[in-house]
């Protein structure tokens, strides 16, 4: 989006140090924000835990986090989505009026289902204290909205207060959390961790406001984008439920589980592994990122613009051409980048994972994992290009994929012992990558078609 991307273009071209560390920072903190530091932040909190709780709770309340991530991606997935849709349309069309009213209407509808979520699975379906309960379902409510928020951090321009509000608001949620917790126990702990999100949300939500001042229209519009784009709400629930599908696999059937409290499951053998490599995807998305809302973006528009302005067709070829090669340049430097990053970890793996004391079997686990996450980054970049074509037939296509190779390969692997953990997910990131990546080629190829041809309504 314009904002985000007009100030690391002008932060890159700068060539200073402190520019092009700023630009990869705002890239990684929008691609990858809430996903990295949220993961860095509870296993920051869980060793401090360690020195307070006994171990029952810590895994209640590691638990309890976790399931809230995972309700959140996918309970806001399908919003995320059509929010990302209508707020693009309204820049298109300059109606910037209309975009903090969808704000606003995409919170409340996120934290309502949350609310309801979070409430039914913690009070019912969890035996805990019952403001242990009412915080978690809480913490749901705002990691929802946080995730509503993130849909409109590209659209910020002051890029160093996204940074500060994710490094201030995740911070703050760890040092309350374990502080509240040496009084208080664990409520204590989920009460801090739910203050934290709490600031962040709020620094986010200033931010916002403070750059799109003006305001008109309702704030549901945007709810019209369900009925006239079914296919983009389902992209946005497969992907988040393709993300998590391994892991309820792994909570329910894998012979390493543990009941941690009635509905409340754990696969220590394998949820470690898979947080630390999914850790590893913050190098490739920030390059690519940056990639895309700098040079590729500048070529996207460069080439519709010949099109609409009635360019001739030797200069909509050289624009195509132009497109294609910074798009290319971007992928390489991906590959390139997220490899790097990811042989380094495979080799070092021992070394890496001493620092939080996992065992043989999880550094396998971690090891191949890495691999499926290395794919998985690519196909994520794949589907962010299939979205920039509007091939949302191809995306959906996709994602269902994904969903549904990485479901049926895990429930496969899981009745297997610990030497096939995390195949499932490799295979599944693989093959959706492949037909999105034959996708995106075949969109490439036949540009000029789709470009000209009739779009329907």
């Amino acid at each position: 989006m314009a904002g985000i991307g007009f100030q690391l273009r002008r932060l890159t071209t700068t060539r200073t140090f402190t520019g092009v560390f700023t630009a990869y920072a705002s890239a990684a903190a929008i691609s990858a924000g809430p996903w990295i530091i949220s993961i860095i932040s509870l296993m920051v909190l869980t060793w401090l835990l360690h020195q307070t709780l006994p171990g029952d709770q810590i895994r209640l309340f590691t638990a309890s986090v976790t399931h809230v991530y995972a309700f959140a991606l996918i309970l806001t997935g399908p919003i995320q989505i059509i929010l990302t849709r209508y707020t693009a349309d309204c820049l298109s069309l300059k109606q910037t009026d209309r975009i903090f009213p969808s704000f606003k209407g995409g919170i409340l509808l996120a934290s309502s289902l949350s609310a309801l979520a979070g409430g039914y699975f913690f009070f019912k379906l969890v035996p805990s204290p019952p403001m242990f309960a009412a915080c978690a379902a809480g913490l749901l409510v705002y990691v929802s909205c946080i995730f509503i928020a993130s849909v409109y951090l590209s659209a910020l321009r002051k890029y160093y207060g996204i940074v500060l509000a994710f490094a201030f608001g995740y911070g703050f949620g760890v040092i309350a959390a374990w502080r509240l917790a040496i009084s208080f126990g664990i409520t204590g702990a989920m009460a801090g961790l739910l203050i934290g999100h709490l600031v962040l949300f709020g620094f986010l939500a200033i931010c916002i406001r403070r750059e799109i001042r003006t305001s008109k229209g309702s704030s549901f519009a945007f709810v019209r984008g369900f009925v006239k784009f079914p296919d983009l709400m389902l992209c946005g629930l497969f992907y988040n439920l393709g993300i998590w599908i391994d892991k309820f696999l792994f909570w329910w059937l894998s012979q390493s589980r543990v009941q941690v409290a009635g509905a409340l499951y754990a696969a220590p053998d394998y949820d470690l592994a898979i947080y630390l490599s999914l850790l590893s995807i913050a190098p490739g998305m920030a390059v690519f990122i940056l990639q895309v809302e700098t040079d590729f973006s500048e070529k996207f528009h460069t080439y519709f613009e010949t099109v609409n302005q009635g360019g001739a067709m030797s200069e909509v070829i050289r624009a195509k051409s132009s497109l294609i090669l910074s798009l290319r340049a971007g992928f390489n430097r991906l590959l390139k980048v997220q490899g790097i990053t990811t042989a380094l970890l495979v080799i070092y793996a021992n070394e890496l994972t001493s620092w939080f004391h996992v065992s043989f079997i999880q550094v396998g686990i971690f090891r191949i994992t890495l691999f499926g996450t290395f794919l998985l980054v690519m196909f994520l970049a794949m589907l962010t290009v299939l979205f920039y074509f509007n091939d949302r037939k191809g995306a959906l296509l996709c994602s269902f994929v994904f969903l549904l190779s990485n479901g049926l390969l895990s429930a496969i692997t899981v009745m297997q012992n610990e030497a096939w953990y995390g195949f499932g997910f490799v295979v599944a990131s693989g093959l959706a990558l492949f037909i999105s990546a034959a996708r995106v080629n075949s969109r490439l190829d036949h540009l000029e078609y789709h470009t000209f041809r009739i779009q329907p309504a």
